[in-house]
């Protein structure tokens, strides 16, 4: 991609999500990688992880269209229990995805597991009681980290470089690095 700079800091995750089919460009050479992520976006992306299962029915957002390019996705997410709305018959397809909701949703989409409480952000208190356990998470797993000096920033929109990060970061999260160089020797007396 033309706008994804050879060394930048998301350079290597935005070839993981391109390679692996996670993420494509928003044009034939450009990744766009300061251009916050929708939420639509992320429930399709979360959907081809998936496999893009056989969805059936209609979700009950009143601002979701039928047929539209996220429509499935929307309907699995929230099927799954790995998004919701915001209440009111409300999703936000359009919406920035917030920090603390990509962990939330990441979360969610692993289980909800649970994890240990680590140093606190310097703006934990501005983190959402739904997002603590989700953030604490994702911080222990090395999936997210702060924005810098200590700040998670958890209403700050998600960039498609940050989410591109994440995603690689998620989805690589159990891959041991092989061993190099270590040989035991066993002797048998």
């Amino acid at each position: 991609f033309s706008d994804v700079p050879d060394g930048a800091w998301y350079a290597d995750a935005v070839e993981y999500v391109y390679d692996n089919g996670l993420m494509s460009g928003t044009g034939a050479t450009t990744f766009s990688p300061d251009t916050a992520t929708s939420r639509a976006m992320l429930a399709t992306i979360l959907y081809r992880v998936s496999g893009s299962p056989a969805v059936s029915g209609r979700d009950s957002f009143t601002d979701t269209d039928d047929g539209a390019w996220y429509a499935d996705a929307v309907l699995w997410a929230t099927q799954s229990g790995v998004m919701a709305g915001y209440g009111g018959g409300l999703f936000g397809a359009n919406d920035p995805v917030t920090r603390e909701q990509i962990a939330t949703i990441l979360w969610r989409y692993a289980g909800s597991p649970a994890a240990e409480g680590g140093q606190d952000f310097a703006d934990e208190s501005r983190i959402a009681s739904y997002a603590v356990d989700a953030v604490d998470w994702v911080r222990a797993n090395s999936i997210m980290n702060g924005i810098g000096g200590n700040h998670f920033d958890p209403q700050g929109n998600a960039t498609r470089a940050q989410v591109a990060t994440i995603l690689r970061n998620y989805m690589t999260m159990d891959q041991e690095e092989p061993a190099q160089g270590n040989r035991i020797l066993v002797a048998y007396f």
